[in-house]
């Protein structure tokens, strides 16, 4: 689903706002919610979703990573690089209704 989507439907279940107003609403939600990934220990968490976080990893740079940095930076080049990785760790209601949604199937289907 996406943004377009999610403002259509929203305006569907709730009729009596206007698609530009739920526009905005998401919009200063995507804000909010870049603004707090950016943070160091930053997190937005979802009640039934789950929570997104962003980990951050010191790399020490060897190998063709160093190399690939010699040759751009030359002796300035940094030792240690750092590393992002956005993560979702899903809360236990979305955990049930995705088991429940897939009781059955098999992988054959």
């Amino acid at each position: 689903m996406n943004t377009q989507e999610t403002i259509s439907e929203i305006a569907r279940r709730l009729p009596f706002l206007h698609r530009r107003d739920v526009r905005d609403v998401i919009e200063v939600l995507v804000e909010l919610w870049q603004a707090e990934l950016t943070k160091p220990d930053g997190q937005v968490r979802l009640t039934g979703l789950g929570k997104l976080y962003v980990e951050t990893h010191t790399l020490k740079a060897s190998g063709i990573i160093r190399q690939k940095l010699l040759e751009k930076h030359g002796r300035a080049a940094p030792r240690t690089i750092l590393r992002r990785v956005l993560r979702f760790s899903p809360s236990d209601k979305l955990l049930i209704a995705m088991k429940m949604s897939t009781d059955g199937e098999t992988d054959d289907e």
